[in-house]
């Protein structure tokens, strides 16, 4: 799985776009897993379809991006 998502990562998503460490993105999700906000959303408990319920992203796509625009809504990270 972890290839498949450099694959789609480096051919569509990472244009231009920094890639955040492996580091960065487990302590991002695991502070919006913790839902200490009280929006986080996993619907269907499917792993791929964490969304954030105040910006609506999804969370395993918008925690990889190491870009200064990127953060938490609620300001967490």
């Amino acid at each position: 799985m972890k290839a498949i998502i450099n694959i789609f990562w480096n051919l569509i998503i990472g244009k231009g776009l920094k890639k955040a460490s492996e580091k960065t993105f487990k302590k991002r999700m695991k502070i919006c897993q913790s839902n200490k906000c009280g929006v986080y959303k996993k619907p269907l408990n499917i792993k791929a379809l964490e969304n954030c319920g105040d910006c609506g992203c999804f969370l395993n796509l918008k925690a990889r991006v190491d870009e200064f625009y990127i953060d938490c809504p609620k300001g967490l990270w």
